[in-house]
C-alpha cells in the first residue's frame, strides 16, 4: 500500500505542475475553451478550473459560459461545474448567471428539458430562487409533463 500512496504523491505533484504550465500560458483560456468544445476532456478542464477557482476567479469568468453549460449537463461533472459556480462571489457570478439563465429561460424546449433541470438545480444551490421563479413559470403550462415537472419540485432542499 505504501508504494501505492508514494504513486499517488508523484501523480498530485505532476497535475500540480502541469495544471501551473497549463494556466501560466497566455494562452490558458482559449486552450481551456477548446478543450470544452472537445468531446472528451471536460472532466480534466473542470478539476483544473475547481482547484484553482479560489485564487483564480478571472478563469472562471473568463470561461463562465463553458462552466454553465457543464453545470446544466446530464453528465457526472454537472455538480462539479455547479460547485464551481457556486464558489465565486454572487457580485461576480449573478449578472453572468443572469444573462445566460435568461437566455435558457426564454427557450423552454421540451427537448432540453433535462438541462432546464440542470439550471433549476444550479440556481437553488446558488439560492438564486428569483431566478428559479422565472423558470418555474416558464415551464408551469408546458405540454411537456417533464418541463411541468420542474415548476412544481423544485425548490427541492430550500
Amino acid at each position: 500500500m505504501e508504494e501505492a500512496w508514494q504513486e499517488l504523491r508523484k501523480a498530485e505533484i505532476a497535475y500540480i505542475r502541469a495544471g501551473n504550465a497549463i494556466l501560466d500560458d497566455e494562452n490558458a483560456v482559449e486552450f481551456l475553451r477548446s478543450v470544452f468544445a472537445r468531446q472528451n476532456g471536460h472532466h480534466a478542464a473542470l478539476r483544473l478550473i475547481g482547484d484553482r477557482a479560489p485564487e483564480r476567479a478571472e478563469l472562471v469568468l473568463e470561461l463562465f459560459p463553458e462552466v454553465f453549460e457543464a453545470a446544466l449537463s446530464n453528465s457526472q461533472y454537472a455538480a462539479r461545474a455547479r460547485y464551481i459556480l457556486a464558489g465565486l462571489p454572487p457580485d461576480m457570478r449573478d449578472p453572468r448567471l443572469e444573462a445566460l439563465s435568461s437566455r435558457e429561460i426564454a427557450n423552454p424546449d421540451p427537448e432540453r428539458w433535462e438541462e432546464l433541470r440542470g439550471l433549476a438545480v444550479l440556481l437553488e444551490q446558488v439560492n438564486r430562487l428569483d431566478i428559479l421563479d422565472l423558470l418555474k413559470d416558464a415551464v408551469r403550462d408546458s405540454p411537456s409533463e417533464d418541463l411541468r415537472d420542474i415548476a412544481e419540485y423544485f425548490p427541492e432542499h430550500i
